[in-house]
């Protein structure tokens, strides 16, 4: 089966939500100026390019990346939403109506597409996002769901920066699913079999850039 990546490269022109420029990548040393060896220096914050969000990020008390163990981390049902996302669209409870989602399902991927805009200014300043009340209803539809992930910079719209928050708050504490935002869903199948995840090992941290690798279907 082939294997894919579904997280983006991080560099300096990685889209950051509210459009903020914030990463450096710096050298620390270089061989073409007479060091042993090449290295550099990494500076971005810890929700940038493909991440996930942990319940810490929006809970005091919430668990962080050391409350997971490993095995957490082997997602063997996957099941993948395709939907056409509008800008600036609250993706809401309908759009489960049309898909026979598994009980069993681990990872739902929603891929709307808005992938393609992801060097424009819309990518971060009207993403779509999703409502509070699609965290309930997957969680009712599917009892072992353990995250939900999409290809758009983040689960709040920035132009409805409160529903967000509270959108958040009902995925990550409320019904304790984790979000990973700011996936790269262009080259793989609607039936991708099983996903790995690899999150950045950063000691309790509400959040960090993960790694994901899925088994696609032929």
């Amino acid at each position: 089966m082939p294997i894919k990546f579904l997280s983006h490269y991080i560099d300096e022109n990685t889209p950051l939500y509210g459009g903020v420029k914030d990463i450096s990548i710096s050298a620390k040393s270089n061989i073409s100026a007479g060091d042993s060896a090449n290295s550099v220096y990494l500076k971005f914050a810890n929700h940038t390019g493909t991440h996930i969000d942990f319940p810490r990020h929006f809970s005091e008390n919430g668990k962080t990346i050391n409350s997971y163990n490993a095995d957490f981390w082997i997602f063997q049902s996957v099941f993948m939403i395709k939907y056409q996302a509008k800008i600036d669209e609250i993706i809401d409870v309908d759009i489960l109506k049309n898909f026979k989602i598994p009980s069993s399902t681990e990872f739902l991927i929603i891929k709307t597409g808005f992938q393609k805009h992801r060097r424009c200014k819309k990518y971060w300043n009207n993403n779509p996002g999703l409502s509070p009340n699609l965290a309930y209803e997957i969680k009712k539809k599917c009892p072992k769901i353990k995250a939900v992930g999409f290809d758009f910079i983040s689960l709040t719209s920035f132009q409805n920066r409160p529903l967000g928050r509270k959108a958040h708050k009902a995925f990550l504490v409320e019904n304790d699913i984790l979000i990973i935002e700011d996936m790269k869903l262009d080259a793989v199948s609607e039936t991708i079999l099983k996903v790995i995840a690899l999150p950045l090992m950063i000691n309790s941290i509400d959040g960090a850039p993960i790694t994901l690798i899925a088994e696609d279907t032929p």
